[in-house]
């Protein structure tokens, strides 16, 4: 059942201990989005854990430090009021116990994917929003929260990790507004985008050279993919490898990249777009889902094969070209 703000906010209120899920393979809009909700329920007199079934990525562990709070892969003890916060499917949730998975419905989920599946009883979804942090910091909002500096630092973080540094198309008028009033709370937002975006590691830096050099071009140059078959020495990270995502889409005359890699018994596959293609539909044809312009999927295939099934998909578009 969707519902309002309003009406979110009211349940939000009525309820005293939750659990926010964040999604594996964490990104800056799961936690940010998190932490300043648990922030906020504080405020309120309430108690929330924040929950993650894989390890936080340490490039982002300063949301952590910054916020208080931790994150833990335990689910507590005892009645909870369940949140899912920024998951789209259940598949975001893959590390955790396989019969814990199958029966787990979310008392509420606060998302901006287009396709949303996740199991809940309540959905406060707006695919129009760059971000689910400008869905939290619309709800602080409803539910009468005083923005302070920390939940100011989070929200700032949540939106701009998800909508590129506000750079993507799916950045809103909006959206420009809320980060103006968070700016006024004295955050440090030149600091907060430099630890997303500029802050690599070495191994991260090996990554992106190895990508560059792995380059595969199809359909005029239309269509852009890194094969990551082989992996150089010392990167091991999830963050690493999802940080190189933008590469191919960065390249003149590129409207779809895509990033493949072996994780685990599956294949993983990235998909981003420039100006027109929805790989969102592209991803939802082979189970995924994700954003018009950002979207994924998984095979249990192999390499070679999980990209030809997807370059054979793009050919209706692009074989013009």
């Amino acid at each position: 059942m969707d519902i309002t703000f309003s009406e979110a906010a009211e349940y939000l209120k009525s309820h005293d201990n939750y659990v926010l899920f964040t999604h594996a393979s964490a990104d800056g809009d799961t936690l940010g989005s998190a932490f300043a909700l648990a922030l906020m329920l504080a405020q309120l007199g309430k108690k929330a854990t924040v929950f993650n079934p894989e390890p936080i990525p340490e490039r982002l562990n300063f949301l952590s430090t910054e916020s208080g709070l931790s994150v833990t892969n335990i689910l507590p003890d005892g009645e909870h009021t369940l949140v899912s916060v920024d998951i789209a499917s259940v598949p975001m949730l893959r590390g955790m116990q396989t019969d814990v998975l199958e029966s787990l419905v979310f008392d509420l989920s606060i998302d901006h994917h287009k396709i949303n599946t996740i199991p809940c009883k309540q959905r406060l979804i707006f695919d129009s929003y760059p971000a689910t942090g400008e869905i939290i910091a619309q709800l602080g909002d409803t539910m009468g929260i005083s923005l302070s500096n920390g939940i100011a630092y989070q929200l700032y973080a949540a939106i701009s990790s998800d909508s590129g540094c506000f750079r993507y198309s799916s950045t809103r008028p909006e959206t420009h507004i809320i980060a103006a009033k968070l700016l006024k709370t004295g955050i440090d937002f030149a600091k907060i985008n430099r630890l997303l975006f500029e802050n690599k590691s070495k191994s991260q830096i090996a990554l992106e050279q190895f990508a560059y050099n792995s380059l595969e071009f199809y359909y005029g140059g239309k269509v852009c993919v890194v094969s990551l078959d082989k992996m150089p020495d010392g990167v091991a990270a999830d963050s690493d490898v999802d940080c190189i995502n933008q590469i191919p889409r960065q390249i003149a005359g590129v409207e779809v990249s895509m990033v493949i890699r072996r994780k685990d018994d599956e294949i993983k596959v990235s998909l981003r777009s420039n100006d027109y293609y929805d790989v969102a539909a592209l991803a939802s044809s082979f189970g995924g889902g994700g954003h018009v312009h950002a979207a994924g999927c998984r095979f249990r295939t192999s390499i070679e094969d999980a990209k030809a099934k997807l370059l054979d998909e793009l050919a209706n578009e692009f074989n013009k070209y």
